[in-house]
């Protein structure tokens, strides 16, 4: 190629100069490479290796409420490990998106983290064992987020996880999805526990009741509440087969807002009480079935109120009624499955029962029994977490 230039008649000066760098620059090239390849031949080869191979998602963003003198946040992160070689979590700090402070909104160390995660699929190892996500696996991080709400969560929030060699930031989330709804309570008096409500628990069977319909991950019940009333923290006295032994059984339940009634279901048997082995439902349980005699309540803005469980006969409104705020709708009972009597409560954003999300609400008034010195704390606007006790007055 040299020599062929080196002979060819130029008469153009423009071609001419143009050929003259380019030539110039091949023996530039030449001599640079012999002289990396004379200084580097005994250097170490560097590999290559991909960012940590972890995808990162929230199927729903959250929306932060209050519940004393604390704002929650409460929510499932999603890790795939897309490569053949376990990922072993160490961390997981949460900053502000916006990057407004360095300083991490929450930091989950191995020991929270136990509890924290579930692996899909087969697993029978240990706490320790949950922080290793093999190979082709996903986990969900069930999230629980709480900061004194003098200090209000940032307006999007993004998940740093931590290994022994790597870090990924991803997953950004809004920390305020829906609009809270102001509600009045679903039933009325004092000594209502807020069993299996908001928390995270490991054995909250309401937290951790992710299923999969229409092809998605979804958790209708992430907010829910079991109202069951307790005196001296037991919720019956007498025969614990009977139903009628339980303090709450035929409570009257009453609608949290107005709205309109768009689903009713009545006519199932209750059960009789029974946990573990001893519950024998009176039906079989099936999708349709689950959540026994029950009423839908459309509050507007694409919320939806749903009770469940309710006793046979007891449902005083129809589809298509529209109810006041502390109308009766119905009475607490063991239908569906219920392994004994209580009110199962939810505020989803779907219309289809078991289908919506659960978003949180707040209840406009009541008062919680404070280390059993009684109903003194006056809560306004907020909800009530797992295992407060409640009296929601007359």
């Amino acid at each position: 190629m040299v020599k062929t230039i080196k002979t060819m008649k130029i008469s153009n000066p423009q071609a001419s100069f143009f050929i003259g760098i380019f030539f110039t620059l091949v023996q530039l090239q030449q001599l640079t490479a012999q002289t990396s390849s004379s200084s580097h031949k005994n250097a170490p080869v560097k590999s290559f290796s991909f960012p940590l191979q972890l995808e990162m998602h929230v199927p729903f963003d959250p929306t932060a409420f209050p519940s004393g003198s604390n704002s929650y946040l409460i929510y499932e992160l999603y890790l795939t490990n897309f490569s053949s070689s376990p990922v072993d979590l160490k961390r997981i700090e949460l900053l502000d998106a916006d990057r407004k402070s360095i300083h991490p909104v929450a930091t989950f160390n191995i020991t929270q983290l136990q509890t924290m995660l579930q692996p899909l699929g087969p697993n029978e190892a240990g706490p320790a064992k949950k922080l290793t996500i093999a190979g082709g696996q996903t986990t969900i991080v069930f999230m629980e987020v709480i900061t004194d709400r003098k200090k209000p969560f940032p307006g999007k929030i993004i998940h740093r996880i931590i290994t022994e060699t790597d870090s990924l930031d991803g997953a950004i989330i809004s920390t305020h999805n829906n609009k809270l709804q102001v509600l009045a309570s679903p039933v009325k008096g004092a000594n209502w526990i807020a069993a299996d409500g908001p928390s995270n628990d490991a054995d909250n069977h309401h937290r951790r009741g992710v299923v999969i319909l229409e092809g998605r991950a979804i958790n209708s019940r992430r907010y829910a509440i079991d109202w069951k009333k307790v005196k001296d923290s037991v919720s019956f006295s007498g025969n614990p087969r009977n139903v009628h032994s339980y303090f709450c059984y035929g409570e009257k339940v009453f609608a949290v807002a107005d709205g309109l009634v768009i689903r009713v279901k009545d006519g199932l048997p209750n059960n009789i009480p029974g946990h573990g082995e001893a519950f024998h439902p009176a039906i079989p349980l099936t999708f349709k079935t689950l959540p026994g005699n029950n009423i839908t309540i459309d509050l507007g803005n694409g919320h939806f109120a749903y009770y469940m469980h309710l006793q046979p006969g007891s449902l005083r409104v129809k589809a298509g009624d529209r109810v006041h705020k502390g109308q009766l709708l119905a009475c607490i009972g063991a239908s569906g499955d219920a392994r004994e009597p209580h009110l199962h409560f939810e505020v989803t954003n779907s219309s289809k029962l078991l289908f919506g999300e659960g978003i949180p609400y707040l209840i406009n008034r009541y008062r919680l029994n404070s280390k059993g010195n009684g109903f003194t704390e006056m809560h306004i606007n907020e909800l009530p977490i797992d295992k407060q006790i409640v009296d929601f007055g007359q």
